[in-house]
């Protein structure tokens, strides 16, 4: 008997090694099933919370949160989800005791696009960027308590939203969605646009002026449903010009200013009548001057909805110097440009061919800046008219390189024409270049203009490469 407890004590102190061995490493209490378990829990709850940006690894009972974070807002809000995720047990019971969080800061998404729809059923549906949860549940609850139903949550969180007032021009758009019977709206980067039908005349005046109101550096336009007054239509090579011109004289004006640049079939359906108002004319003029090379679209003048829309498809320097011509002349009526930039082969034959890197793209934007395809009417702000060729060129060219920045001395005038080119870039489709005033000469040497002394130079204009980080 003494023997047999003498072997079963030498078995036990035997076997002690392997069941420790065993408790540590191979049982389901083990550390490495804890932070098995662990870490699965945490990335299933966070999946189940939309959040796909961030991982997590276990070490021992603490929580490694690594990834790009959209927001600020996004990292507590991650850490919260994994420290609840296997109950709130802690070091006693089993769960994650605490958080470490790696996280960098995610690359900023361009372009920013944010969008909101009311449907004919009366309900919303958002979608798009939104830069941070709290902002997101603003407008869902801005959504709410205008929408027919439940709204439809399709927005992501991402990085980049333009600097100033981004989430008061979102809400501002739900809110004139809300007046229509039905529309979508659509905030890209700083351009704010709106389509839509009105239940009246009443709320066909009022929403565009709304929207066109936006104050900077966000802009707005608004197209909708309507008869206008007057417009002009090019579909499948023809013009058609329809609605009232207020003379027999304006009629003849309007018909010529079609046959000067239109190559294909002109139809005149016209009518001769009061029109209440006569001031549009000459505006309307001057736009067909360039609405004849569109590929396709509609120039209208609605005084109802407060001036004029021009809709379709053109090159990009073509829509700018339309929009120079008509807003020259255009007086208390509005133009609103909601157009499609389309490249035209050589440019984006250019495009294609263009090296990114920044020095090919500062050679062949300062090449067209200091030669006479992009230049600018005499004491003036304004593209030259004989410059839409060298416009598209160059939103071709800056299509394809990184980030780049505008030096520009201290003349005023030259500040203004950095800003209309910064305008007119950003109309075509590409990358605002940030505004810096010329320091020491060298990119790293600017600075914003509004905290630098410039210097003067013998080049008021010229671009330069910087890194995609800002850097």
């Amino acid at each position: 008997m003494r023997l047999l407890d003498y072997l079963t004590g030498l078995i036990s102190l035997v076997a002690l090694p392997f069941i420790a061995w065993w408790g540590i490493n191979q049982s389901p209490q083990s550390a490495a099933m804890l932070e098995a378990r662990l870490e699965a829990k945490a990335l299933h709850s966070l999946r189940l919370a939309g959040i796909d940006w961030a991982n997590v690894e276990m070490d021992g009972q603490t929580a490694i949160l690594t990834g790009a974070a959209p927001s600020e807002d996004a990292v507590p809000e991650a850490a919260s989800i994994v420290l609840r995720s296997s109950g709130g047990g802690g070091l006693l019971f089993g769960g994650v005791s605490q958080i470490m969080a790696r996280v960098e800061a995610a690359a900023p998404v361009w372009p920013y696009v944010w969008q909101a729809e009311k449907t004919a059923e009366g309900r919303f549906v958002l979608s798009g960027h939104v830069p941070s949860r709290a902002v997101q549940t603003i407008l869902m609850e801005e959504a709410a308590a205008v929408s027919l139903g439940p709204v439809i949550n399709d927005m992501k969180l991402a990085a980049g939203a333009p600097e100033g007032n981004w989430q008061g021009i979102a809400r501002l758009a739900i809110g004139q969605l809300a007046q229509l019977k039905s529309g979508k709206a659509e905030l890209a980067g700083y351009a704010l646009s709106l389509r839509g039908s009105a239940p009246d005349d009443a709320a066909r005046a009022a929403v565009p002026a709304t929207i066109h109101g936006v104050a900077a550096p966000f802009r707005g336009a608004a197209v909708l449903e309507g008869v206008p007054c007057w417009s002009a239509a090019i579909s499948a090579g023809a013009m058609v010009l329809s609605g009232l011109a207020p003379t027999e004289t304006t009629r003849r004006a309007l018909l010529a200013a079609a046959k000067r640049g239109f190559e294909g079939e002109i139809r005149d359906e016209m009518v001769v009548a009061d029109t209440q108002v006569t001031d549009w004319v000459d505006t309307a003029v001057s736009g067909l001057a360039r609405f004849t090379d569109f590929e396709a679209g509609r120039l209208a003048f609605d005084p109802v909805a407060g001036g004029f829309v021009v809709e379709g498809a053109a090159t990009p320097g073509t829509i700018q110097l339309l929009r120079q011509d008509m807003t020259a002349s255009a007086g208390n009526w509005r133009v609103v440009i909601m157009a499609e930039a389309v490249a035209p082969a050589e440019a984006a034959a250019l495009r294609v061919a263009a090296d990114p890197a920044p020095l090919r793209c500062e050679a062949g934007l300062n090449e067209l800046l200091a030669g006479s395809e992009v230049s600018f009417e005499p004491g003036e702000a304004r593209f030259r008219r004989e410059s839409a060729g060298g416009l598209d060129q160059f939103a071709a060219l800056a299509q394809g390189c990184a980030t780049m920045e505008l030096l520009v001395d201290e003349d005023t005038l030259n500040q203004a024409r950095a800003s209309a080119i910064a305008d007119y870039l950003e109309g075509a489709g590409v990358r605002r270049p940030r505004l810096a005033a010329i320091g020491s000469g060298t990119a790293e040497g600017a600075q914003v203009m509004d905290f630098v002394e410039p210097q003067t130079t013998s080049r008021p204009l010229e671009f330069t490469g910087r890194e995609r980080s800002g850097k």
